[in-house]
Protein backbone atom coordinates (compact mmCIF):
# COMPACT_ATOMS: atom_id res chain seq x y z
CA UNK A 1 0.00 0.00 0.00
CA UNK A 2 1.29 3.50 -0.64
CA UNK A 3 1.24 6.40 1.61
CA UNK A 4 1.05 9.12 -1.01
CA UNK A 5 -2.44 8.96 -1.20
CA UNK A 6 -3.69 8.26 2.38
CA UNK A 7 -1.43 11.69 3.19
CA UNK A 8 -2.67 13.07 -0.19
CA UNK A 9 -6.08 13.10 1.70
CA UNK A 10 -5.37 13.84 5.10
CA UNK A 11 -3.71 17.08 3.32
CA UNK A 12 -6.98 17.68 1.31
CA UNK A 13 -8.94 17.90 4.71
CA UNK A 14 -9.25 21.78 5.22
CA UNK A 15 -6.68 23.44 7.50
CA UNK A 16 -8.16 25.09 10.50
CA UNK A 17 -4.93 27.51 9.65
CA UNK A 18 -5.91 28.83 6.94
CA UNK A 19 -7.50 32.72 6.64
CA UNK A 20 -10.60 31.53 4.36
CA UNK A 21 -11.34 35.83 4.63
CA UNK A 22 -8.41 36.49 2.45
CA UNK A 23 -8.53 37.67 -1.10
CA UNK A 24 -6.55 35.36 -2.01
CA UNK A 25 -8.19 32.26 -0.90
CA UNK A 26 -9.84 30.55 -3.88
CA UNK A 27 -6.33 31.06 -5.48
CA UNK A 28 -4.51 29.10 -2.54
CA UNK A 29 -7.44 26.88 -2.46
CA UNK A 30 -7.12 25.62 -6.19
CA UNK A 31 -3.13 25.63 -5.51
CA UNK A 32 -3.66 23.32 -2.93
CA UNK A 33 -5.71 21.15 -4.30
CA UNK A 34 -3.26 21.07 -7.76
CA UNK A 35 -0.54 20.39 -5.39
CA UNK A 36 -2.36 17.53 -3.68
CA UNK A 37 -3.50 16.07 -6.87
CA UNK A 38 0.29 15.88 -8.15
CA UNK A 39 1.43 14.47 -5.15
CA UNK A 40 -1.01 11.50 -5.39
CA UNK A 41 -0.46 11.57 -9.15
CA UNK A 42 -4.04 11.49 -10.19
CA UNK A 43 -2.91 14.78 -12.87
CA UNK A 44 -0.58 15.87 -15.83
CA UNK A 45 0.49 19.02 -13.96
CA UNK A 46 3.56 18.93 -12.06
CA UNK A 47 4.20 20.38 -8.83
CA UNK A 48 4.94 23.91 -8.72
CA UNK A 49 6.30 24.67 -5.22
CA UNK A 50 7.46 28.33 -5.66
CA UNK A 51 3.76 28.92 -7.02
CA UNK A 52 2.50 27.98 -3.86
CA UNK A 53 5.33 29.65 -1.37
CA UNK A 54 4.30 32.73 -3.25
CA UNK A 55 0.74 32.44 -2.84
CA UNK A 56 0.76 31.75 0.80
CA UNK A 57 4.23 34.12 1.42
CA UNK A 58 1.84 36.91 3.47
CA UNK A 59 -0.06 34.49 5.37
CA UNK A 60 -2.51 37.20 6.43
CA UNK A 61 0.00 38.18 8.84
CA UNK A 62 -0.51 41.74 9.14
CA UNK A 63 0.26 43.00 12.77
CA UNK A 64 2.83 42.49 14.78
CA UNK A 65 2.89 39.10 16.66
CA UNK A 66 3.31 39.01 20.92
CA UNK A 67 4.26 34.93 21.76
CA UNK A 68 3.58 33.70 25.11
CA UNK A 69 6.97 31.63 26.51
CA UNK A 70 4.42 28.31 25.83
CA UNK A 71 3.92 29.61 22.05
CA UNK A 72 6.92 30.21 21.28
CA UNK A 73 8.01 26.65 23.03
CA UNK A 74 5.64 24.75 21.05
CA UNK A 75 6.71 26.59 17.71
CA UNK A 76 10.41 25.88 18.53
CA UNK A 77 9.60 22.01 19.81
CA UNK A 78 7.93 21.76 16.55
CA UNK A 79 10.99 22.64 14.36
CA UNK A 80 13.09 20.90 16.52
CA UNK A 81 11.30 18.24 15.22
CA UNK A 82 11.03 18.79 11.74
CA UNK A 83 14.88 19.19 11.55
CA UNK A 84 15.00 15.95 12.86
CA UNK A 85 12.54 14.29 10.80
CA UNK A 86 14.10 16.32 7.73
CA UNK A 87 17.57 14.36 8.63
CA UNK A 88 16.22 11.50 8.87
CA UNK A 89 14.57 11.42 5.62
CA UNK A 90 18.09 12.99 3.64
CA UNK A 91 20.27 10.34 5.26
CA UNK A 92 17.60 7.71 3.87
CA UNK A 93 17.89 9.34 -0.05
CA UNK A 94 19.68 7.55 -2.95
CA UNK A 95 22.96 6.88 -1.89
CA UNK A 96 22.37 8.03 1.50
CA UNK A 97 23.66 6.06 5.02
CA UNK A 98 20.70 3.81 5.52
CA UNK A 99 17.75 2.70 3.91
CA UNK A 100 13.34 3.14 4.96
CA UNK A 101 10.84 1.39 4.50
CA UNK A 102 7.80 3.10 2.19
CA UNK A 103 5.56 2.64 5.35
CA UNK A 104 8.07 4.17 7.70
CA UNK A 105 9.06 7.16 4.91
CA UNK A 106 5.02 7.56 4.42
CA UNK A 107 4.83 8.29 8.41
CA UNK A 108 7.57 10.28 8.48
CA UNK A 109 5.82 12.90 5.85
CA UNK A 110 2.50 12.19 7.66
CA UNK A 111 4.94 13.76 10.92
CA UNK A 112 6.20 16.35 8.94
CA UNK A 113 2.81 17.96 7.55
CA UNK A 114 1.19 17.29 11.19
CA UNK A 115 4.00 19.66 12.96
CA UNK A 116 4.09 22.35 10.12
CA UNK A 117 0.57 22.48 10.74
CA UNK A 118 0.89 22.99 14.49
CA UNK A 119 3.45 25.62 14.34
CA UNK A 120 0.72 27.59 11.45
CA UNK A 121 -1.68 27.00 14.18
CA UNK A 122 0.20 28.69 16.73
CA UNK A 123 1.26 31.46 14.76
CA UNK A 124 -2.56 31.82 13.11
CA UNK A 125 -3.86 32.15 16.44
CA UNK A 126 -1.26 34.74 17.90
CA UNK A 127 -1.96 36.72 14.71
CA UNK A 128 -6.00 36.42 15.43
CA UNK A 129 -5.32 37.40 19.17
CA UNK A 130 -3.34 40.30 17.79
CA UNK A 131 -5.70 41.79 15.54
CA UNK A 132 -8.55 41.77 18.29
CA UNK A 133 -6.65 43.42 20.42
CA UNK A 134 -5.47 45.72 17.80
CA UNK A 135 -9.31 46.31 16.89
CA UNK A 136 -10.38 46.83 20.85
CA UNK A 137 -7.67 49.20 21.19
CA UNK A 138 -9.31 51.36 19.17
CA UNK A 139 -6.30 51.66 16.36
Amino acid sequence: MNSKPQAARAAAKPAASVDSSSDNSSSLDTAYADAIQAIAGHCDQTLDIHDICRLRRAGGFTDDLALTECEAQAINTRLYGLRAISALLMGADDGGAFKLSKWLQGGLHSALYALTEDAQAVLHRANEKAAEGKKGGGV
